[in-house]
């Protein structure tokens, strides 16, 4: 991959990588020395492998899984992204089994970049509202 400008570089993370599945090309987006700093599953390595791990579960939790992104906002070195995440409960997602039911959430993230890669993410998702639209919580 040649090299991508910050923006082009998270708009592949989001389409490519989760949108789309591509676990393949952690590698290529992400700096090996990345490091996850969200709190979302603390279980996980924090690592590039932990992000395979996680495009996967939510692909099968959620096989139409899709983010947009509506703001991005752009400096040297890091990138914030508001965006909406949308899907179909219909595999096991926080060890309960697929509802069928859709959820939309918005969610903001903060990636940090070197050498072009992303090696830095913090973000933060309204995952209560999301379990309760799919029906996990009330």
């Amino acid at each position: 991959m040649t090299q991508l400008t910050q923006r082009e570089l998270i708009q592949h993370y989001f389409d490519r990588l989760f949108n789309e599945g591509r676990v393949e090309l952690v590698n290529e987006l992400l700096h090996p020395e990345y490091v996850n700093h969200s709190p979302g599953w603390p279980e996980l390595p924090r690592g590039r492998e932990g992000v395979a791990i996680v495009v996967q579960a939510m692909r099968r939790a959620f096989p139409d899984l899709h983010y947009t992104i509506e703001d991005l906002i752009e400096q040297d070195g890091a990138v914030a992204v508001r965006a909406r995440a949308r899907g179909t409960h219909r595999g096991e997602f926080l060890g309960k089994p697929g509802t069928g039911r859709t959820f939309d959430v918005s969610q903001i993230t903060i990636e940090r970049f070197r050498d072009g890669k992303i090696v830095g993410h913090h973000r933060v998702t309204d995952e209560l509202a999301l379990q309760r639209q799919i029906g996990i919580v009330t």
